[in-house]
């Protein structure tokens, strides 16, 4: 087995380039590479199984969170890193998750220091406004120490920037042990893949873990727009981040009639339908791609209202 795998959900974009000879210059080289991709597998990216130990799997079906699955179902690394494909990794980036999780064996899930452009955690707008009620209460004693923490509502919010224990993980630059990525699948609810990485960290904590944020590690994410950090127009993210109170329930219960009196509370439109499709969900037990299909629907029937304002 392997020291480490290297997972890029991918859409082969040109910038995959730079991602890749940034890996070629690892001064850690045990470790392979897995790129789940879309699109046509082009001879000038299947050049780099000449230099890297690299395997291309093609995604056939469904969105960003499918293709993470199928990194976390075919690595198998001792330790699994993801980054994307418009992300540029310093050269002791592996070396230095790989001696993190070494040295921290109660570590499940780790994410390390990001340049550039970062997504953004907009239900940190609720914690503003609701930081001393019950709204925003610990789920558990479970994330007393954590920085970025699951709420009794289902929100992961921001009590604190900086690094330490944290859910507040970035796919860009994560690691994971494989005692957390085997027993673990993102769930394919959403439509711009927001936070899988908190899932993740959900239930490596589950598990008996911690998830933690580290200053080590860089990696330079790239300026370009994409679905978790779009550069301009970002209601339809807006909405889907306020629902994710419907994705944690599966990892742990949340109070839904805590969440029902929340939404008779918040004033911002894509915090109602947010909310709203939450309960919906929770409540009508949709399965994840049913949720899809609902939110699209919702997001659909809302994009004129907000582009006309």
């Amino acid at each position: 087995m392997v020291k480490a795998t290297v997972g890029i959900p991918s859409l082969l974009r040109k910038s995959l380039h730079k991602t890749l000879r940034a890996l070629m210059q690892q001064s850690e080289d045990d470790f392979d590479i897995l790129i789940t991709y879309k699109g046509n597998l082009t001879r000038e990216f299947e050049e780099y199984e000449k230099v890297l130990n690299i395997r291309f799997l093609k995604q056939k079906e469904g969105l960003f969170e499918e293709g993470l699955n199928l990194v976390l179902e075919n690595a198998d690394g001792k330790i699994l890193l993801t980054t994307d494909d418009d992300a540029i990794p310093d050269k002791n980036w592996v070396m230095e998750h790989v001696e993190f999780h070494e040295s921290n064996r109660d570590v499940g899930v780790i994410s390390g220091e990001i340049i550039g452009k970062k997504w953004i955690n907009y239900p940190n707008s609720l914690y503003m406004r609701f930081k001393k009620t019950d709204f925003m209460h610990e789920y558990s004693p479970a994330f007393s120490e954590y920085k970025a923490y699951l709420t009794k509502t289902g929100f992961s919010v921001d009590r604190e920037k900086g690094y330490g224990k944290s859910i507040a993980i970035a796919g860009v630059n994560m690691s994971i042990k494989r005692e957390v990525y085997s027993k673990t699948r993102v769930l394919t609810y959403s439509l711009r893949g927001s936070y899988n990485e908190s899932y993740i960290a959900v239930n490596a904590i589950k598990l008996g873990y911690h998830s933690v944020v580290m200053k080590k590690a860089k990696v330079v994410h790239l300026d370009n727009d994409s679905l978790s950090r779009p550069l301009n127009n970002d209601w339809e993210l807006r909405i889907e981040k306020f629902t994710s109170p419907y994705m944690f329930n599966f990892l742990l219960p949340i109070d839904l009639e805590l969440l029902r009196r929340l939404l008779d509370q918040v004033e911002m439109e894509e915090e109602k339908i947010g909310i709203s499709m939450a309960i919906e969900g929770i409540e009508n037990k949709l399965p994840p791609k049913k949720f899809r299909e609902r939110l699209k629907e919702i997001i659909e029937k809302s994009r004129n209202m907000y582009y006309e304002r």
